[in-house]
Protein backbone atom coordinates (compact mmCIF):
# COMPACT_ATOMS: atom_id res chain seq x y z
CA UNK A 1 0.00 0.00 0.00
CA UNK A 2 2.72 2.23 0.61
CA UNK A 3 3.93 2.78 -2.85
CA UNK A 4 0.85 4.64 -3.55
CA UNK A 5 1.24 7.49 -1.48
CA UNK A 6 5.30 7.25 -2.59
CA UNK A 7 4.41 11.15 -4.59
CA UNK A 8 1.81 11.85 -1.94
CA UNK A 9 3.13 14.81 0.22
CA UNK A 10 0.66 14.03 2.61
CA UNK A 11 -1.99 11.76 4.52
CA UNK A 12 -5.62 12.27 6.08
CA UNK A 13 -4.60 10.80 9.22
CA UNK A 14 -6.70 7.81 9.17
CA UNK A 15 -4.41 7.13 5.81
CA UNK A 16 -1.14 7.46 7.79
CA UNK A 17 -1.92 5.50 10.52
CA UNK A 18 -3.32 2.44 8.06
CA UNK A 19 -0.27 2.64 6.10
CA UNK A 20 2.64 3.19 8.58
CA UNK A 21 1.48 0.53 10.85
CA UNK A 22 2.41 -2.53 9.22
CA UNK A 23 5.80 -1.18 8.86
CA UNK A 24 6.22 -0.54 12.81
CA UNK A 25 5.13 -3.96 13.48
CA UNK A 26 6.80 -6.33 11.31
CA UNK A 27 5.97 -9.24 12.94
CA UNK A 28 6.98 -8.02 16.12
CA UNK A 29 3.38 -8.01 18.13
CA UNK A 30 -0.46 -7.18 18.04
CA UNK A 31 -1.34 -4.94 14.32
CA UNK A 32 -4.22 -3.68 16.23
CA UNK A 33 -2.85 -2.73 19.32
CA UNK A 34 0.35 -1.06 17.69
CA UNK A 35 -2.52 1.15 15.55
CA UNK A 36 -3.96 2.22 18.01
CA UNK A 37 -0.77 3.17 20.19
CA UNK A 38 0.30 4.96 16.69
CA UNK A 39 -3.49 6.93 17.02
CA UNK A 40 -3.03 7.72 20.06
CA UNK A 41 0.51 9.05 20.21
CA UNK A 42 -0.20 10.78 16.93
CA UNK A 43 -2.89 12.63 18.79
CA UNK A 44 -1.24 13.47 21.78
CA UNK A 45 0.87 15.25 19.72
CA UNK A 46 -1.33 17.16 17.68
CA UNK A 47 -3.19 18.37 20.68
CA UNK A 48 -0.41 19.62 22.24
CA UNK A 49 0.55 21.38 19.29
CA UNK A 50 4.12 19.72 18.92
CA UNK A 51 3.04 19.61 15.32
CA UNK A 52 2.08 23.09 14.40
CA UNK A 53 5.82 23.95 13.33
CA UNK A 54 7.07 21.11 11.62
CA UNK A 55 5.57 21.68 8.10
CA UNK A 56 7.10 23.24 5.35
CA UNK A 57 7.70 26.87 4.72
CA UNK A 58 4.75 28.75 4.28
CA UNK A 59 4.85 32.66 2.39
CA UNK A 60 4.71 34.46 6.30
CA UNK A 61 7.44 32.26 7.47
CA UNK A 62 5.57 29.83 9.25
CA UNK A 63 5.21 26.06 9.51
CA UNK A 64 2.19 24.07 10.45
CA UNK A 65 2.03 20.67 9.86
CA UNK A 66 -1.84 20.23 9.42
CA UNK A 67 -4.52 21.07 7.12
CA UNK A 68 -8.63 21.15 7.98
CA UNK A 69 -10.62 19.94 4.97
CA UNK A 70 -13.12 22.85 4.56
CA UNK A 71 -16.64 22.19 3.28
CA UNK A 72 -14.98 23.54 0.22
CA UNK A 73 -12.78 20.82 -0.34
CA UNK A 74 -9.86 22.99 0.43
CA UNK A 75 -7.01 22.76 2.83
CA UNK A 76 -7.49 25.16 6.04
CA UNK A 77 -4.64 25.74 8.03
CA UNK A 78 -5.79 25.05 11.80
CA UNK A 79 -3.50 24.12 14.98
CA UNK A 80 -3.50 21.15 16.86
CA UNK A 81 -5.13 22.40 19.82
CA UNK A 82 -7.99 23.38 17.42
CA UNK A 83 -8.72 19.95 17.56
CA UNK A 84 -9.23 18.90 20.90
CA UNK A 85 -12.86 19.15 21.02
CA UNK A 86 -13.36 17.57 17.60
CA UNK A 87 -11.51 14.52 18.69
CA UNK A 88 -14.01 14.75 22.22
CA UNK A 89 -17.04 15.11 19.49
CA UNK A 90 -16.17 12.74 17.39
CA UNK A 91 -13.19 11.23 16.53
CA UNK A 92 -13.42 9.33 13.53
CA UNK A 93 -14.47 12.98 11.56
CA UNK A 94 -10.69 14.13 12.84
CA UNK A 95 -8.86 11.39 11.55
CA UNK A 96 -10.70 11.13 8.03
CA UNK A 97 -10.75 15.36 7.49
CA UNK A 98 -7.16 16.40 8.74
CA UNK A 99 -4.73 15.94 6.75
CA UNK A 100 -0.89 15.75 8.22
CA UNK A 101 2.07 16.82 5.62
CA UNK A 102 4.96 14.70 5.19
CA UNK A 103 7.58 17.00 7.05
CA UNK A 104 5.21 17.07 9.56
CA UNK A 105 5.26 13.29 9.80
CA UNK A 106 9.26 12.97 9.15
CA UNK A 107 9.54 15.31 12.14
CA UNK A 108 7.14 13.18 14.72
CA UNK A 109 9.23 10.10 13.81
CA UNK A 110 12.39 11.63 14.25
CA UNK A 111 11.26 13.13 17.96
CA UNK A 112 9.44 9.65 18.82
CA UNK A 113 12.74 7.28 17.86
CA UNK A 114 10.13 5.57 15.19
CA UNK A 115 10.57 4.25 11.66
CA UNK A 116 9.79 6.57 9.13
CA UNK A 117 7.22 5.65 7.01
CA UNK A 118 9.55 3.92 3.86
CA UNK A 119 7.45 6.16 1.11
CA UNK A 120 8.87 9.16 2.51
CA UNK A 121 12.26 8.30 3.42
CA UNK A 122 13.54 9.24 -0.27
CA UNK A 123 13.10 12.56 -0.56
CA UNK A 124 13.69 12.13 -4.57
CA UNK A 125 10.75 10.23 -5.48
CA UNK A 126 8.66 12.76 -4.01
CA UNK A 127 7.32 16.20 -6.58
CA UNK A 128 8.73 19.07 -5.47
CA UNK A 129 8.04 21.44 -2.33
CA UNK A 130 5.16 23.96 -2.73
CA UNK A 131 2.57 21.19 -4.25
CA UNK A 132 1.10 20.46 -1.12
CA UNK A 133 -1.92 23.04 -0.52
CA UNK A 134 -2.16 22.46 -4.41
CA UNK A 135 -2.56 18.83 -3.95
CA UNK A 136 -4.67 19.16 -0.57
CA UNK A 137 -7.21 20.96 -2.50
CA UNK A 138 -8.04 18.30 -4.55
CA UNK A 139 -8.83 16.15 -1.93
CA UNK A 140 -12.70 14.81 -0.57
CA UNK A 141 -13.50 13.86 2.83
CA UNK A 142 -14.47 10.32 3.91
CA UNK A 143 -17.68 11.87 5.25
CA UNK A 144 -19.47 15.57 5.14
CA UNK A 145 -16.90 17.92 5.68
CA UNK A 146 -19.82 20.19 6.39
CA UNK A 147 -21.24 18.02 8.69
CA UNK A 148 -17.12 18.32 10.62
CA UNK A 149 -18.02 22.16 10.43
CA UNK A 150 -21.14 21.49 12.36
CA UNK A 151 -20.28 19.54 14.49
CA UNK A 152 -17.34 21.13 15.50
CA UNK A 153 -19.41 23.80 16.88
CA UNK A 154 -21.84 22.15 18.95
CA UNK A 155 -19.46 21.67 22.12
CA UNK A 156 -18.57 25.90 22.81
CA UNK A 157 -22.16 26.08 22.21
CA UNK A 158 -22.84 23.61 24.61
CA UNK A 159 -20.30 25.14 26.73
CA UNK A 160 -21.79 28.48 26.54
CA UNK A 161 -25.29 27.20 28.09
CA UNK A 162 -24.02 25.34 30.68
CA UNK A 163 -22.66 28.63 31.76
CA UNK A 164 -25.39 31.28 30.99
CA UNK A 165 -28.77 28.34 31.31
CA UNK A 166 -27.52 26.40 34.48
CA UNK A 167 -31.55 25.38 34.74
CA UNK A 168 -32.21 24.68 31.12
CA UNK A 169 -32.52 27.11 28.27
CA UNK A 170 -36.15 28.47 28.10
CA UNK A 171 -38.33 27.87 25.52
CA UNK A 172 -38.56 30.96 22.72
CA UNK A 173 -41.30 32.42 23.85
CA UNK A 174 -38.76 33.65 27.29
CA UNK A 175 -35.48 33.94 25.15
CA UNK A 176 -35.91 34.79 21.61
CA UNK A 177 -33.48 32.13 19.16
CA UNK A 178 -32.32 35.44 17.20
CA UNK A 179 -31.29 37.16 20.15
CA UNK A 180 -29.58 34.22 21.23
CA UNK A 181 -27.19 33.53 18.71
CA UNK A 182 -26.25 36.98 18.36
CA UNK A 183 -25.27 36.93 22.34
CA UNK A 184 -23.47 33.67 21.24
CA UNK A 185 -21.79 35.02 18.52
CA UNK A 186 -20.81 37.89 20.78
CA UNK A 187 -19.34 35.52 22.92
CA UNK A 188 -17.44 33.45 20.06
CA UNK A 189 -17.08 34.94 16.86
CA UNK A 190 -15.83 31.54 15.38
CA UNK A 191 -19.01 30.01 15.69
CA UNK A 192 -20.48 32.00 12.82
CA UNK A 193 -22.40 31.17 10.41
CA UNK A 194 -24.42 29.97 13.29
CA UNK A 195 -27.78 28.42 11.32
CA UNK A 196 -30.57 27.79 13.32
CA UNK A 197 -30.44 24.07 13.04
CA UNK A 198 -27.56 23.82 14.97
CA UNK A 199 -28.46 25.86 17.36
CA UNK A 200 -31.44 23.94 18.02
CA UNK A 201 -29.45 20.62 18.04
CA UNK A 202 -27.13 21.87 20.86
CA UNK A 203 -30.26 23.16 23.03
CA UNK A 204 -32.19 20.31 22.71
CA UNK A 205 -28.95 18.47 23.34
CA UNK A 206 -28.41 20.32 26.53
CA UNK A 207 -32.16 20.45 27.55
CA UNK A 208 -32.20 16.73 27.47
CA UNK A 209 -29.12 15.87 29.15
CA UNK A 210 -30.27 18.09 32.33
CA UNK A 211 -33.55 16.20 32.34
CA UNK A 212 -31.53 13.14 32.33
CA UNK A 213 -29.73 14.00 35.56
CA UNK A 214 -33.02 14.95 37.33
CA UNK A 215 -34.25 11.78 36.40
CA UNK A 216 -34.18 9.52 39.60
CA UNK A 217 -34.60 6.41 37.75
Amino acid sequence: MSDLFRTKQWLTLAQLIHAWTPELVKGAGDPDAYEQDLRDILLEDIVNGRLDDSGPPRDDGQRMGLRLITPEYKPGFIKGPQLLEFLQTDRSLVLHNVVILKEAVLDFAKRRELRPPSWWVDSASAPAEGQNDAKASAIKPHTGAAAFSSVGKQPRILRYLREHFPDGVPDPGACPRHTLKLDILDWDPRLAPLDEATLKKAIDTYNASLSKKSDPN
